[in-house]
């Protein structure tokens, strides 16, 4: 606390203590009756107030010098204090000082680490060097030794000895001795190598090398002193040098006379040769200028040959690097030079030889054929390496998104590319694959026993089930009960007769069917039909039971059953029917019936699909077929399609005979009678009889329904030519 406040707190006592001693002087020296009670405690107050004062301040004075005291004491503190942070802070710029020399030291240590690493990996990798060394590796080493000291020590006894000839004979002797130390080095190099310890293998090693060094320098040493030695003694039989050039002046002088005389006596000799050699060439010209000219005209008619012979095996080179090349197709057709690119193409990248053979046009694009005899070993893998099927397609300007197709026959050693240029193009005019057509409608039919057959109104079920009772009965020779609740339609065109003629009759067969199976003989063929039974059951629902009964028991005898209506899916028959109740029933839908049959059949998608788009394509061919022919759907030799699903087989569509195709003749004998069936009287049927010609233009005909007229019905033709198109009976 500092002197200042101090002094204020003791002026506040002071104030305070003055005040009471004068409001306590009032009370008891004023003469105020209502202050006389507090006379005694005013006086008491005024004492102690002055004792306050008095202690107060004394006391005061003396926390006054305390404060003083610790005020020069907090000073002197202070300014110790700031003393220190100077020398703090000087000590501090030190610090600072040698953190940076001790950063400095420290990068320096990390590069001497470094560099101490990269030394401690140079030795690591050096000890491993060391760690690899093994007995191969010494016996390598002083093979090594071996070789290069000897070598070394051969060489250059060699160069002396091809230097200095008249040292040979002394070099001979060295050499002699090389070749001793050659085989007593080889021994040595023998028995070092059946060393197996370690220790032992590099002191002998070591103690081999330096014997191997030792002596071949020794050698070498004694050769050279060889030459040496030979060197001094040319030199000790020496003539000095002024000697030598007084001798050579005396040997000059001397020889000059006899020069000059030979210098004469070599001029006259060469002029009495010139002489003689003009002679001579003038008779050897004279002589050889007709020869030469003969052979002057000799060599040209040769030039001329050689450069015709130049130009003819150029040619011929030319023409064998074109046989070497693969034979082309001639012409200028777009798909002859597209498969000569393709052969081009093969020959330049891969060096194939693709001979050509023959081209043709596709319905979608070319098919081109090579030979590939000179190319025995090729495979499929090799005419398709790398990008070639795509260089191929752009050679051949393939349509987008197909590939050229390669096939070998290595029969015949061929190789075809076939390449799609434009869609297979589907027209209404042609039938779908797959598809059966009506002249097989027997060999289709054969086998059937149960069939249920559904169309739409004017959908032909009904001609086609009589055409299916026919056929049947005729292949089979068999008998029919035909209950026809709709026998008095105005459509109604069946030749065969009906034993029951409505739905009450149909009933009523369905209840009779079972016994008649069981009347019938094994080996006779009994068939029953139901036209309209899905009326029938919406009529009679009761009698479906009867109707599930004759579908399970039809197949355990030699029967059949055919039931004809308008609905393609089961389940909308009246009495509970469902999709396995017809499992084992053929199931023939006529036309636009199909889209329901396939939707509500046990099929897979892709299978749905298919089948769908099969049915959509015949819908088009029967539509476009009528319309070239004009014929009307209802016309009994109009096109139509049924699809066809038999029990165990894939779905497929049938193209159906016209109506009347095959014809009913009424058996002699009942199915109920006791007498034996006489077979000679049985029903023999024609399965197809030839149309009569045309009466106008006589040409093939068809049938064309029946007319109508009071007793039997006359079936009706007409003419196939488009041109007639006449009508008869």
């Amino acid at each position: 606390m500092s002197s200042e406040k101090v002094k204020r707190i003791s002026l506040k006592y002071q104030i305070v203590t003055i005040v009471l001693a004068v409001g306590s002087a009032i009370i008891l020296f004023v003469p105020i009756k209502q202050f006389k009670q507090f006379k005694t405690a005013a006086s008491y107050l005024l004492s102690a107030s002055a004792v306050t004062f008095i202690t107060t301040r004394h006391s005061m004075r003396d926390v006054l010098d305390e404060v003083e005291k610790l005020e020069s004491l907090h000073t002197d503190n202070t300014r110790l204090l700031e003393k220190q942070i100077v020398t703090l802070t000087d000590d501090k710029g030190d610090l600072n000082n040698q953190i940076g020399v001790l950063m400095g030291e420290i990068e320096a240590l990390k590069f001497d680490a470094s560099e101490q690493l990269a030394e401690l990996q140079t030795c690591q990798k050096s000890l491993r060097e060391v760690f690899d060394f093994n007995k191969e590796t010494a016996h390598r080493l002083v093979e090594e030794c071996y070789q290069v000291g000897m070598k070394k020590c051969v060489c250059h006894v060699e160069s002396l000895y091809r230097n200095y000839a008249e040292c040979r004979t002394q070099l001979d002797d060295i050499k002699l001795e090389i070749e001793a130390k050659k085989e007593r080095f080889s021994d040595k190099l023998t028995a070092y190598n059946s060393i197996t310890s370690f220790d032992e293998l590099i002191d002998v090693g070591l103690e081999l090398q330096e014997i191997i060094i030792t002596q071949t320098i020794e050698l070498r040493c004694k050769a050279q002193s060889v030459v040496i030695n030979q060197l001094l003694k040319i030199t000790t039989d020496a003539v000095p040098y002024p000697d030598f050039e007084s001798y050579i002046e005396s040997f000059k002088y001397a020889a000059g006379e006899r020069i000059e005389q030979t210098e004469e006596k070599r001029k006259s000799d060469l002029q009495a040769i010139a002489q003689e050699f003009t002679v001579l060439v003038e008779s050897h010209k004279q002589r050889y200028v007709g020869d030469v000219n003969e052979a002057i005209d000799t060599a040209k008619l040769a030039v001329q040959q050689l450069e015709v012979s130049r130009y003819e095996l150029q040619d011929a080179l030319r023409k064998l690097d074109e046989c070497k090349k693969p034979l082309q197709f001639s012409g200028a057709s777009s798909f002859a030079m597209m498969a000569n690119s393709v052969s081009d193409y093969y020959y330049k990248r891969y060096h194939f030889l693709l001979d050509a053979l023959h081209w043709e046009e596709t319905e979608t694009g070319f098919k081109c054929i090579y030979s590939i005899r000179r190319n025995p070993g090729l495979i499929e893998s090799e005419i398709s390496a790398d990008n070639s099927l795509e260089q191929t397609a752009a050679f051949c300007n393939a349509l987008h998104g197909t590939e050229p197709k390669w096939e070998f026959n290595r029969q015949f050693s061929q190789l075809s590319l076939t390449v799609t240029h434009r869609r297979t193009v589907k027209l209404k005019n042609e039938l779908p694959r797959g598809v059966r057509t009506a002249d097989k409608f027997l060999s289709t039919v054969k086998n059937w026993r149960r069939v249920r057959i559904t169309g739409g109104s004017e959908s032909g079920k009904s001609p086609t089930a009589e055409n299916l009772v026919c056929a049947l009965t005729t292949l089979h020779d068999g008998i029919c009960d035909f209950y026809d609740p709709m026998f008095d339609s105005v459509k109604n065109y069946r030749s065969i007769p009906a034993v029951g003629k409505s739905h009450a009759d149909s009933v009523k067969g369905l209840k009779d069917y079972q016994a008649k199976m069981q009347a019938m003989p094994s080996d006779k063929f009994y068939l029953a039909w139901f036209d309209e039974i899905d009326t029938t059951l919406d009529e009679n629902p009761k009698s479906s039971s009867d109707l599930k009964a004759v579908l399970k028991q039809s197949s355990h005898k030699n029967s059949g059953l055919i039931i004809t209506g308008q609905n393609a899916n089961v389940r909308n028959l009246k009495g509970g029917f469902d999709r396995s109740d017809m499992n084992n029933f053929v199931c023939v839908h006529i036309g636009d019936n199909y889209r329901d049959a396939i939707a509500n059949s046990h099929l897979s998608e892709s299978e749905k699909a298919n089948s769908m788009k099969t049915g959509d394509a015949l819908t088009d061919y029967c539509a476009f077929k009528n319309d070239e022919d004009g014929l009307d759907h209802t016309d009994p030799s109009a096109y139509r399609f049924a699809l066809v699903l038999e029990p165990n087989k894939k779905p497929y569509f049938m193209i159906l005979p016209e109506f009347g195709e095959y014809v009913w003749q009424d058996p002699t004998e009942a199915i109920d009678t006791d007498e034996p069936i006489d077979t000679n009287t049985a029903p023999i049927m024609p399965v197809s009889q030839k149309n009569p010609n045309c009466p106008i233009c006589e040409s093939e005909s068809k049938k064309n329904g029946f007319l109508k007229t009071e007793g039997e019905k006359v079936q009706r033709y007409k003419c196939k030519n488009s041109e007639c198109r006449h009508e008869f009976s």
